[in-house]
This record gives C-alpha cells, sequence and structure tokens, in this order.
C-alpha cells in the first residue's frame, strides 16, 4: 500500500509573482543550472523544461515540490538563456510562425538535444552529484518529447513527461523504464490512448508501472510556465497533477 506521503506535496503559493525559490543556483557543463533538494539523496531527478525556459516561477516551484519530497532536483538551462519568447504565443501572424520554425529547426531539435544530454549534461550532472545512484527525468511540453526519446536505453531509471508535446506512440514501444505520461483537453486524444495502448502493452515492470492519463479539464502547459496559479481551477489542477508525480517518482526510484 502506498503511503500518505507519497502523495503529499507543500502548500502551493499562488502569488507567483513573489514566490521565493527553495533552491540555489550553480553551473554544470557550462550551463546556469537550478538545482534544489538534499545533495546527499541517493535519488535525482534531471528536469527539462517547456520552450520557454527555466525563469518562471511556475516551474521553478514545481521543481522545489518534487525536491520536497527527498530527491535532488536539476534543471538545466539546456537553451543557454535563448529559449522562446512568449510574445511569440499564440503563433498567430507569419512572423510568430517563422520564429517557432526556426527554434524548433535550431536549438529546440529534438534529436540533436537528445544527444547533448547524454554526451554532455547527464554525465556531468552525474559527475558533480555523485552521491545519486537512481536518476528519473522529467519535461513539460517540448520537454515531455525530449524525455521520451531519453527514455529509450540506460541512463534513467524512471521518466514522466507532462503536458507533451509531439506526442508519438511509436515512441512508446521504445521506452525502457517505467513511464508517467499525463496530456490534457489540448493534446491529441487518439495519440494518448495509442501512447497507453502500446506502453501498458509492454512486458515487466515497465509495463506494470507506467501510467498514462488525460485530463480533459484542463490545458496544455498548466504545470509549468503558462500555468496561471492565480486561477482557482489550474491552481487545483496544478497541485493534482504534481501529487501524481511526486507519487509516481515515489513508486519509481
Amino acid at each position: 500500500m502506498t503511503s500518505k506521503a507519497c502523495c503529499t506535496i507543500p502548500p502551493v503559493v499562488s502569488d507567483t509573482d513573489n514566490y521565493q525559490t527553495q533552491g540555489t543556483y550553480t553551473t554544470i557543463s557550462s550551463l546556469r543550472t537550478y538545482a534544489v533538494g538534499p545533495t546527499t539523496s541517493k535519488t535525482g531527478v534531471l528536469v527539462i523544461y517547456d520552450i520557454f525556459g527555466m525563469d518562471f516561477p511556475q516551474t521553478l516551484q514545481g521543481c522545489d515540490i518534487i525536491g520536497s519530497s527527498g530527491h535532488l532536483v536539476v534543471m538545466p538551462d539546456l537553451f543557454d538563456g535563448a529559449p522562446m519568447d512568449m510574445a511569440n504565443f499564440p503563433p498567430d501572424t507569419p512572423e510568430k510562425q517563422q520564429a517557432l520554425q526556426t527554434f524548433f529547426a535550431g536549438l529546440a531539435n529534438p534529436g540533436p538535444m537528445v544527444q547533448k544530454i547524454r554526451a554532455e549534461v547527464l554525465p556531468a550532472v552525474k559527475q558533480t552529484y555523485p552521491a545519486v545512484d537512481r536518476w528519473a527525468v522529467i519535461g513539460y511540453c517540448w520537454g515531455g518529447k525530449i524525455v521520451t526519446l531519453l527514455s529509450a536505453g540506460e541512463g534513467f531509471a524512471a521518466s514522466a513527461q507532462l503536458h507533451p508535446a509531439m506526442l508519438d506512440p511509436a515512441d512508446a514501444a521504445k521506452i525502457t523504464i517505467p513511464h508517467f505520461c499525463l496530456s490534457t483537453k489540448d493534446e491529441d486524444a487518439a495519440a494518448t490512448e495509442g501512447f497507453r495502448t502500446v506502453l501498458e502493452a509492454v512486458k515487466g515492470v515497465v509495463g506494470e508501472k507506467s501510467l498514462v492519463l488525460r485530463w480533459e479539464g484542463t490545458f496544455h502547459g498548466f504545470m509549468a510556465a503558462r500555468a496561471n496559479l492565480k486561477d482557482k481551477e489550474n491552481l487545483e489542477y496544478y497541485e493534482k497533477g504534481y501529487k501524481k508525480l511526486v507519487h509516481f517518482l515515489k513508486e519509481t526510484l
């Protein structure tokens, strides 16, 4: 049976304008990195943010929530200070659409980013925090696609994607670790169901401990940069989402 502590998170601060972060900043693999949680922990969580970058209190508070459950949490600035400008959303003009296409063809191209994390970032993180012997990786939106690709092969013990972008059932067949996927009304329903069907069919611990959910009552981005925690409904889903994530990490790390 799961203990109550597995699902408990600290009170979420809705006043994001004045949120006081709990972690510190360091440099890992030449990247500015946010770190929170006990450095002596045996379990760690690598966070892959969405395309808007790391400096949003909603995303940072999410890291703090995960860290409060006993894991060391590390979020490197993979875009190295050059994330997508939120002013380009929604991409409702040709100029905004071009900016988005250019970004995904360059810094945010999933293939090269996965290679960078595997070859440079993850080894540097592990070297910096040698006490951690089991790592999970989680990602929001665009970061969810990166996480899915990182879930095929070695390096991590568990993974999670929250309101994922570019959700593809074909990726689920390659996942080799327990995986949590939480989609919303804005993600493709057929892709979510296909992802769930493929993942649950995997034999052994991967299929048994993996979980795919679709929450129709909330929207893409509700746990990261685009979250509006001053909105009661968003706040409730944000809290519920992090409880689910913390529970999953407790069960798999």
